[in-house]
């Protein structure tokens, strides 16, 4: 994986490759991760220039197209991704010729396909990092202060078995301002820093199995950790794909069940979903909406807290 190479020392695209075009390729956009690698080349004396490539098209291809009394220049051309299909194809046929005068760098998710050409250096960032790739990424060198981050770094596996490079990016930065033994870190911080996934499962899991008083300790410990807006979308996503992997294994579409069933709880897909009819899970993420709208309009937070009480007495079957 090239990223353990230039993470460190991005400079390094540079001056060991002639690619007129970088990709970076990813799951999704990272932008925690490019401000990094942005920060580390500004400090190496390299100057990344922006391009607007939603204005319009004769506008930044003669910029892409023009040297000044021939310096290079870096070019950021930003996620390629949230543009348009028509858009994301004619740049991609664009930089698939381009070849100077100046070095081109770009985001583009997974989902955009592309040749690659012998003038293109494409890096693919991996969606889960695990804790042998993290120190490959992160540690520099085998002495104390190597030591001291890979204890860090398997206090933060204790945690969550894997993280997105924006997140190891996040965590990076508070390792030296922490002692290897800081359990209050550990305790306190940690949780409103990245989302375990364990408590995440096991709260997901509680709400299905309608454990009604797990759920609320569990609750009730995390609903403070993020905010409203992050809960929203984490129960309408929960309930969408709830409803879906339901309705795919009622049909035997076990094609589309699989892409639906990452993020839900091990057991309701084993065993819970069995009791759940369709039109509950509609009424359930119909109520959500509501909730959505009436925070975004002034509502309290105690607005979701009652709709797992709704949803536990029963409130949305039928």
């Amino acid at each position: 994986m090239e990223l353990f190479k230039y993470y460190q020392n991005p400079s390094l695209l540079f001056e060991e490759s002639q690619a007129s075009v970088i990709i970076f390729q990813s799951e999704k956009y990272m932008p925690i991760f490019f401000m990094h690698i942005f920060d580390l080349l500004k400090r190496s004396n390299f100057s990344v220039k922006v391009i607007d490539i939603q204005s319009h098209e004769n506008v930044w291809k003669s910029q892409l197209e023009t040297s000044f009394l021939g310096f290079e220049c870096l070019y950021w051309l930003g996620d390629v991704s949230i543009l348009k299909t028509q858009q994301q194809h004619d740049i991609m046929k664009y930089i698939a010729s381009y070849q100077g005068p100046h070095r081109l760098l770009l985001f583009c998710d997974n989902k955009i396909e592309f040749v690659k050409k012998h003038h293109m250096l494409v890096i693919k960032i991996q969606d889960k990092i695990f804790i042998d790739d993290s120190k490959k990424l992160l540690i520099k060198s085998k002495g104390k202060e190597s030591f001291g981050f890979q204890i860090f770094l398997q206090q933060l596996y204790a945690c969550k078995k894997s993280f997105s490079i924006d997140e190891l990016c996040l965590l990076h930065k508070y390792q030296y301002l922490i002692t290897s033994d800081n359990q209050e870190f550990y305790t306190t911080w940690i949780p409103r820093l990245i989302i375990p996934d364990t408590s995440l499962f096991l709260l997901s899991q509680l709400l299905f199995e309608k454990e009604a008083s797990k759920f609320f300790i569990l609750w009730l410990k995390m609903k403070p950790l993020y905010a409203d807006m992050f809960w929203i979308s984490f129960w309408s996503d929960q309930l969408y794909k709830s409803y879906f992997f339901i309705y795919f294994t009622n049909i035997g579409n076990y094609g589309a069940l699989k892409q639906v069933s990452y993020g839900l709880s091990f057991v309701f897909m084993k065993q819970s979903y069995k009791q759940y009819q369709l039109d509950e899970l509609i009424h359930f993420h119909t109520a959500l909406y509501f909730v959505d709208t009436a925070l975004k309009n002034g509502g309290h937070s105690y607005q979701i807290d009652q709709l797992f009480i709704d949803f536990f007495i029963g409130k949305f079957i039928n």
